[in-house]
């Protein structure tokens, strides 16, 4: 059993692929030497970008923890965001499906979110979508901008879902606070009655 194992493992070894560092293709074993590569980028840029990598300024990840994710067009202004197209779109097409959507739930119905997920969810799918391919970055200050619009006009009257329970008047709640304490001295009294009547007792007899 040794025996095959090591067979399958030098079958695998030799038939595995050596990856070119340069331009990330798989050439089979033995086909390409290291130096035979020439790269598509000229040796000034290949050093100044590694150079960017060893020093790690090329990072571009944002957090959820970074509130600059609302300035990404601003830092990456090579994205080419098309602004009108956006506010154009988001209102003819996602924008437009909702809002058929919402009048065939009904108003009354509006501030039941079972009633109104699915269609809520269908648009902000589509404006993700709608970003991506005009190339602006999502969420971004006009896609916020329409959803204030939408919630202005469909969800205005949902600010309270259920009523808030009040609080007690303060004559109220000074009366149910004072009447078990009140209760505490008489019952205080009575057990002390209680024990003193039975300690008279057992020294009569």
């Amino acid at each position: 059993m040794f025996v095959y194992f090591s067979l399958v493992l030098t079958g695998v070894d030799e038939s595995q692929t050596k990856i070119d560092p340069i331009n990330s293709k798989c050439f089979p074993a033995g086909t390409v030497e290291p130096g035979n590569v020439t790269s598509s980028l000229s040796k000034d840029e290949r050093s100044r970008i590694e150079a960017e990598l060893e020093n790690n300024q090329t990072s571009t990840n944002i957090t959820e923890d970074d509130k600059t994710f609302q300035d990404q067009e601003v830092h990456f202004s090579f994205a080419h965001c098309n602004r009108e197209a956006l506010v154009e779109y988001s209102h003819t097409i996602c924008g437009k499906v909702f809002q058929a959507e919402m009048l065939s739930v009904g108003a009354e119905k509006w501030c039941v979110l079972q009633n109104v997920i699915r269609p809520y969810t269908f648009m902000t799918f589509c404006l993700e979508e709608l970003s991506n391919m005009v190339s602006c970055y999502y969420p971004n200050p006009d896609i916020q901008d329409f959803f204030l619009e939408m919630h202005a006009l469909y969800f205005h009257n949902c600010s309270q879902g259920e009523l808030l329970l009040q609080e007690a008047p303060d004559g109220l709640a000074i009366g149910l606070t004072l009447i078990p304490v009140s209760l505490i001295p008489a019952l205080v009294y009575l057990v002390v009655r209680k024990t003193n009547s039975s300690t008279t007792r057992l020294k009569l007899s």
